[in-house]
């Protein structure tokens, strides 16, 4: 299994998830972290001809990209640590000789959707960023409860939009895409207040923080989050 072989050669943490593959064929999906470099390629018979190849972060895994739907030009030979999503497949060389395995890229450097929470106790469940109707477009935080009716929703506005780090404890707060409300307790534990912040988490697996930023952990704050290098 190709994730076997790229396992055995790098420590390098890889997300992977059964889909659809490429003209056909049953693929996996690759989620990884690393530079994208353009390629130059001989046209030859028999010869794979990859467009870019990306290295990963422990500089080990060299992947050779034979298909992209994303256009790559604008983040290919920058030297930038680049999140990248795809998957493998089977392929034939020049004129139709030889067989080769490609990656594919769907993805690059994707945001984290935020993901809707539930109260168990309460039996409160709550999505933010949901558009209610055609018409407007406009976007609501919704609540609902068992069995799913609607509990109550509050409008997004530009105003109630809290950007990265920001405080996200009033009720109408709204964190911007890609980010979510944590909370957390200070320095005074349990016993003090509750705080909350947008923040990105960077402590699953297959997190990750957008270009520009690393995973840090914060004492006595919102815990493993992602900040500006």
């Amino acid at each position: 299994m190709i994730y076997q072989f790229l396992k055995s050669l790098s420590p390098v943490c890889l997300l992977l998830l059964s889909v659809a593959g490429f003209a056909g064929f049953a693929a996996e999906k690759v989620v990884l972290s690393g530079t994208i470099e353009s390629v130059a390629c001989a046209q030859a018979c028999g010869i794979c001809c990859p467009t870019h190849s990306v290295v990963d972060t422990s500089g080990e895994i060299n992947l050779q990209i034979g298909n992209s739907f994303i256009e790559l030009a604008k983040f290919s030979d920058d030297q930038q640590v680049h999140q990248l999503t795809g998957y493998f497949y089977e392929t034939t060389g020049q004129c139709g000789i030889g067989e080769c395995t490609l990656f594919a890229v769907e993805q690059v450097d994707q945001q984290q959707i935020t993901e809707p929470t539930y109260d168990a106790v309460n039996e409160i469940f709550s999505i933010q960023s949901v558009v209610i109707n055609n018409i407007d477009n406009a976007r609501y935080n919704v609540t609902l409860s068992a069995p799913f009716n609607v509990d109550g929703s509050t409008e997004i506005t530009d105003e109630s939009r809290i950007p990265q780090g920001g405080d996200c404890s009033e009720p109408n707060s709204s964190c911007v895409d890609g980010t979510v409300c944590v909370s957390y307790f200070g320095i005074a534990g349990p016993q003090g207040p509750e705080f909350k912040s947008c923040e990105i988490p960077c402590s699953h697996p297959g997190a990750f923080c957008p270009l520009g930023q690393g995973c840090l952990t914060i004492a006595d704050g919102p815990g493993q989050v992602c900040v500006v290098d």
